[in-house]
Order: structure tokens, then sequence, then C-alpha cells
């Protein structure tokens, strides 16, 4: 079974992973920037993409990073309007999907703040790029773990989500949860 971990947002990655193996099969960024695109018209342009990744891959399960509210609003909110179509699409396909919390992966990751020793040795130099501890230390463990060498710490955190998925997240299909229900 394939899964698809998505880090949506106008500027967002993509991964597919073999469930049963756990390994990385493909990855992906895109990009709607609001020079070209009003924001539902990149809406409609993400739905389509994660539609043809799911023909692609033959993607079982979709799992998306969860949202939350923050200092900015207005970016919580088209967050919000876009995570609802993506369940909507997921719900008329009849495919399995479930959200994954930013500190879930993040801890497992370790892609959420280390100790200052650990920031010091392993990623000072980094830290001038201007981005977030998290976004640093994603992009480190995606280069430590598969030897992708990235900037893009969007694609970091959509592969860093497929590996939480299937390493600690247990999917269980129709038939198999049928059967822990005591149905046939």
């Amino acid at each position: 079974m394939n899964i698809l971990a998505l880090d949506q947002a106008r500027n967002g990655a993509w991964s597919v992973f073999d469930y049963e193996q756990g390994n990385l099969i493909g990855y992906g960024t895109f990009s709607f920037g609001s020079t070209k695109f009003t924001y539902a018209k990149a809406v409609m342009h993400i739905e389509e993409l994660v539609a043809s990744i799911i023909n692609a891959y033959d993607v079982s399960a979709v799992f998306i990073e969860d949202i939350q509210l923050r200092a900015n609003v207005e970016a919580f909110k088209k967050l919000a309007q876009l995570q609802g179509v993506l369940v909507n699409f997921f719900e008329k396909n009849e495919l399995l999907y479930g959200y994954v919390a930013p500190s879930q992966w993040q801890n497992y990751c370790k892609a959420r703040g280390r100790n200052s020793k650990e920031v010091k040795a392993q990623i000072l130099a980094l830290e001038q790029s201007g981005k977030k501890q998290s976004k640093i230390l994603s992009i480190q463990f995606v280069k430590d773990q598969f030897g992708i060498d990235t900037d893009n710490d969007n694609l970091a955190d959509a592969i860093a989500i497929g590996y939480y998925v299937v390493n600690v997240i247990e999917i269980l299909k129709k038939d198999e949860s049928a059967e822990k229900a005591g149905k046939k």
C-alpha cells in the first residue's frame, strides 16, 4: 500500500511511501504563487495535483499536516479552506486519510528544538538562513535519513511526515478492521 504525505499550502510539497516496506518512492514540490494564481485557483490546482499523484502512485491513504492557529489568522483561514477542499476530495473518492500534528512528526524525527549543545554542534551554520529551527532540523533529518540535500523545508517536512506515518501510524485495511470489530 502506498501512502501520500502532504505539506499543503500555496507553496507545498508531497512524498509517497510504500507503507509496508517503509521506503520513500517519490517526492516533489509545488508552487502556485499569488502573482499568477488567485487563492481559489491555487486550491483548485493543488486538488488536481493531489489527484494526479494519487493516480500515478496508486495511493491508498493520504496524510496531511494538521493546521494550527498562530499569529496570522488570515493564513490560518486559507489553510483551513485548503484542508476542507482536500478532505472533501478524499471523502468523495473514498480514500483513507488522516491528520498529523506538526509536533508529532517533529518529535519523532527529532525536528523539534534540541538542546543548545546539539544545535551548536550540528546546525549552527544553517541558522544563518533565517529559517525556524524546526525547519532547519527537518532539512537536516531528510539529509541524514534519505541522503536528500535540499534547502526546501516544505519538501523536508513532507518527507518527514511520510516517514512518521510509515513508522508510527497503524493503517488497517477495510477487511482487517472488520475482522478486528468481530465482523466478517
